[in-house]
């Protein structure tokens, strides 16, 4: 029994093993089971009940795994496996001599052979399969699973179409019996190699014998959890649903519209193509989207595929007979296959590690149970309908895939109702498949995952900004915890376009707590800027870090959060501090606040010896304040290009506006000071206006703080504090 740490190297030599296990095992199991073992049978005279016996055989080898699960101690997993899948392909030795029962006439001989073969078959299927899902547990990642079991998914339809081709070429309209024969042999070899191959798998870490625990009692215990209670639920109904379908597709094939064996092949071939297709969507969403809204879809298609055998139209051209049944089947198998691939994904999220041996066990024997039922009452149903002389085989077939039709909408409702253990909502997912925007997302995130450079990494999560999808909230939030400070800075622009969620908030507020001198400050701003009132804590807390980055960044979001009680502590730092910018995010803060009581502290930072472009934002936060921030601005960029011309574009204001009388000629003195730079008059005028006029912010009278100011010469030097009166007593003054 080999069991190696399980490293990554360890992980992705075990994947390439069972990826190569995979293409020779598929080619075995097209030659010696499902399609072919049913049309040599049908070939040999066999009836819809025998069929059903032989379909039933595939599902009851899962109640052989118990017998598997106590010969792991002794053999392993991957040992038992092995063995068994060795074990599996001697039992058809006897299906190769047949053709020579045929030939002497004794169709009980051939039956009994077909019969015991195949069960056998199947049986040391059943043991040796039980170790598969630990395996699988091992040697992928979490994330990752569900891409790995589509790749898989690929390989075994890729293989099984080819293989379909190939025979359907062979075998023509009336293939001679000896013909299968040599297909048989040549599955048996392809098995017994592959069970070779997947001997050297190291053994899983999760499957020692202490961690393996009664069956009844590990199944009990999870089934008191409602993820698996739903799920076991759903996956006995749907094997029950599908089972009772796919083996009896053939049959209606063969017995509605009189197809030969090669032509069912070739419908197989489209069969196993909406399989590839299926493998190449669960892929590309399954790990994105998450489990449950795919394993409804995929049951959908299964009902949608087998409404057209429910009309089963009267059709004499051959082509659309082809067109039709390849239809069939190509939706069927990509329903049934997708379902069993996003179900066994599920099912891996809904248990523990340890648990994989023995749910393991019950996953495979549910879907034995309900298939195995599935397959023996369709063959039941199907031979009792037949009974009824009324009945045409046609009409048999529209009431028997009616019911069923039925009841997977049931199954449905259902797996509507399943836990959804991370998964997108079922509308949503719907939704998004038919996005271009979210397809391109979804291609966007599975790039992220495989990116190789730290540049490539940057390139994805800005083309992920540019998105704007929910679906890559979670990922963008798994890159917050990189190593490198670009890839948190990128990854937090980001989230700033994207939806905002409780997980957003979270980890946004940790990054404001943990992170300062680094991205703190990026998420600080995002908390402003989406509204995320639970951050309101952290950035009072941060409002006095020594990071004035973020400190900045938490004034101004504490604003845009509307948090008054944070306003005093916000005018306290502004007053005190010499940062510009703490000087200039202080400002911004007390704009958004709007508060009038905050310009004595805006207008106490203009008499400082502070850079020009300090003061201009100082003047346009109390010109914003005072509600004339938008006709202000253009002016007064007019007026730091050229004085004359700004003090122009307030002439003009005036004269399309009008004044009282009473004002007119302090207004026109006003302005001559101005140009002449006649302070000591500007002043004069200005105060004796400002008794005049109301400056009215929020129903408090301003004109007090600035009749102040104007009469403080550190004030009226400056031409940048004269032009913003002037302007705010034209803008107050009365018409």
């Amino acid at each position: 029994m080999k069991k190696l740490e399980i490293t990554p190297g360890v992980m992705s030599s075990s994947r390439n093993k069972l990826y190569h296990f995979t293409f020779f095992n598929i080619i075995s199991f097209t030659l010696l089971s499902g399609n072919t073992i049913t049309l040599f049978a049908l070939r040999l005279g066999a009836d819809s009940l025998l069929i059903g016996i032989i379909s039933f055989f595939a599902y009851i080898s899962y109640l052989c795994m118990p017998i598997g699960k106590s010969l792991v101690p002794k053999y392993g997993t991957v040992g038992l496996m092995g063995r068994f899948w060795f074990l599996r392909h001697l039992m058809m030795l006897p299906i190769l001599f047949i053709p020579l029962a045929a030939i002497r006439e004794r169709p009980l001989a051939v039956y009994g052979v077909i019969v015991f073969s195949v069960l056998g078959f199947y049986v040391f299927r059943g043991i040796a399969i039980t170790g598969y899902n630990p395996v699988i547990g091992d040697i992928v990642e979490e994330n990752e699973r569900g891409a790995f079991l589509s790749r898989l998914q690929k390989i075994q339809h890729a293989v099984t179409l080819v293989v379909s081709i190939v025979m359907a070429l062979l075998l023509g309209r009336e293939a001679p019996l000896f013909r299968y024969s040599s297909f048989f042999l040549f599955g048996i070899i392809c098995g017994i190699y592959a069970s070779f191959v997947f001997s050297k798998i190291p053994e899983p870490g999760h499957t020692t014998d202490t961690e393996s625990k009664n069956l009844w009692r590990s199944f009990t215990i999870a089934y008191k959890r409602k993820p698996f209670k739903q799920f076991i639920t759903c996956h006995f109904l749907i094997s029950l649903a599908s089972f009772m379908i796919t083996p009896f597709l053939i049959v209606y094939i063969k017995m509605v519209y009189a197809q030969p064996d090669n032509f069912v092949l070739i419908f197989t071939v489209f069969g196993s193509i909406g399989a590839i297709l299926m493998a190449l969507v669960s892929g590309f969403m399954l790990d994105r989207l998450g489990a449950k809204p795919l394993y409804f879809i995929f049951t959908g298609i299964i009902a949608l595929a087998i409404i057209p055998t429910i009309l089963s139209p009267d059709m004499k051209n051959q082509q659309a007979v082809w067109i039709f049944s390849a239809a069939v089947f190509f939706f069927h198998h990509m329903g049934s296959h997708g379902v069993l691939n996003s179900g066994q994904t599920y099912f891996f999220a809904a248990i523990t590690a340890e648990e994989r041996l023995d749910l393991g066990i019950v996953f495979f024997l549910t879907r034995g149970l309900g298939g195995g039922i599935g397959a023996l009452a369709g063959g039941f149903i199907l031979q009792r309908l037949q009974h009824y002389p009324a009945l045409d085989a046609v009409n048999v077939f529209r009431i028997y895939f009616g019911f069923l039709v039925l009841f997977i909408i049931v199954i449905i409702f259902f797996i509507n109702r399943m836990e959804t253990l991370g998964a997108y909502p079922i509308r949503n997912v719907l939704a998004a498949i038919v996005s271009p925007r979210e397809i391109r997302t979804i291609s966007l995130l599975n790039r992220l995952d495989k990116f190789r450079t730290i540049s490539e990494e940057k390139r994805t999560i800005r083309a992920l900004a540019a998105s704007k999808s929910e679906l890559s909230v979670n990922d963008i939030l798994l890159k917050l915890k990189s190593p490198r400070f670009t890839i948190r800075k990128e990854a937090l622009t980001t989230l700033s376009t994207l939806p905002v969620d409780k997980n957003v908030a979270d980890s946004l507020i940790s990054q404001v707590k943990n992170h300062p001198f680094t991205t703190a400050y990026l998420a600080a701003d995002i908390i402003g800027k989406r509204k995320i009132n639970e951050g309101i804590p952290v950035l009072r807390l941060q409002l006095h870090s020594e990071d004035f980055f973020l400190s900045g960044k938490c004034m101004v979001s504490l604003a845009r959060l509307d948090d008054r009680e944070s306003l005093s502590d916000i005018e306290d730092i502004v007053r005190k501090t010499d940062n510009a910018r703490l000087i200039v995010h202080g400002s911004v803060a007390l704009e958004i606040f709007k508060d009038p009581y905050s310009i004595a502290v805006l207008l106490s930072k203009l008499t400082e010896k502070t850079q020009p472009y300090m003061k201009d934002e100082i003047i346009l936060s109390i010109a914003n304040i005072l509600g004339f921030g938008e006709w202000f601005y253009p002016i007064y960029i007019s007026f730091l290009k050229k004085n004359s011309v700004g003090i122009s574009h307030l002439k003009d204001f005036i004269n399309e506006r009008g004044v009282g009388p009473h004002l007119s000629d302090k207004i026109d003195k006003l302005f001559q000071s101005l140009e002449t730079g006649d302070r000591i008059q500007f002043a004069s005028l200005g105060e004796l206006l400002l008794k005049q006029i109301d400056v009215i912010c929020k129903d408090v009278n301003c004109s007090s703080t600035f009749r102040k100011a104007i009469k403080d010469t550190n004030f009226t030097r400056l031409n940048r504090f004269c032009f913003l009166t002037a302007a705010l007593i034209l803008w107050f003054a009365d018409v």
